[in-house]
Parts: C-alpha cells; structure tokens; sequence
C-alpha cells in the first residue's frame, strides 16, 4: 500500500469514499476543497493499493491563539467497507500523527458521529484517542 496526497484525478474514487460516509459532493466541488486544503494548511492522503484508492485522510492545523502550537483537526477518515480491518485507517492516521508531530501540534481532534459508534469510535480509542469531556456547539449559516 501506498501513501499518497491526493490529486484532482482521485476525484471519482474520493466521491464514492465520501458517499460512504453519508455524504454527497459533486466533482467540481471535491475540485474546489482539494485546492481549498492546498491553501488553509490541509492535508488530504489517500491510501492505494493496486492501483486504486481504497481510502483517503483529510484534516488541517488550526492556530490557536490561547496556546503555543498549533492543533490538528481530521475532517474526515474512509476506508473502503470491503478493505476495512486490514490496517488502511490505521497507517493514514498515522501519516497524519507524523506530520502533526513534526509541526509541534498540541494535540489532535476528530468528532464522530453517534451512528458510527461501533466502528469508527472504537477505531479512534484503540489508537490512544479519548472522548472529550466537554460540549461542541455548532450553528449552521444560511445564505
């Protein structure tokens, strides 16, 4: 398996990545937040095996202004259902842990849904990853 960031002609396996997750993104706009990520300091790898993507890694360094050092939130983790188990999401986290050590990052954030709890949460706490004790509120802007 290889390492990789991913580029404009990962697109396809990407959204098909992202569709299971729950979600859906068009071509142009999975374009548009690959060069999004260049800009912010993001990351995004993909994971391939023969050729093809089998999963992918995103996430970016956030400034925090209270603390020395930046900390790191992952936006997203996928591998594909079928390659789930054999050590994919576990070599892409520990890309991103590489990078985020280099960088003296504080410390490193991912949420997960309530519907993910069997798998994804126990994948995060089987890596050292604990729950967060505190409350995350959001706000959804309209246009």
């Amino acid at each position: 398996m290889m390492i990789r960031h991913a580029a404009p002609t990962d697109a396809n396996a990407l959204i098909q990545l992202i569709d299971e997750l729950g979600y859906s993104i068009t071509k142009d706009e999975l374009t548009a937040n690959l060069h999004m990520y260049e800009k912010v300091q993001g990351f995004v790898f993909v994971a391939v095996e023969d050729e093809k993507v089998v999963g992918f890694i995103s996430g970016s360094f956030i400034p925090l202004f209270h603390s020395p050092g930046p900390m790191f939130r992952i936006t997203a983790l996928c591998v594909l259902a079928s390659q789930r188990g054999s050590g994919i999401g576990s070599a892409l986290l520990q890309r991103i842990e590489e990078i985020c050590k280099k960088k003296e990052c504080n410390y490193i954030e991912v949420t997960s849904g309530p519907t993910r709890q069997k798998d994804a949460h126990n994948f995060y706490e089987n890596h050292g990853y604990t729950t967060y004790k505190g409350k995350r509120f959001t706000k959804r802007l309209e246009a």
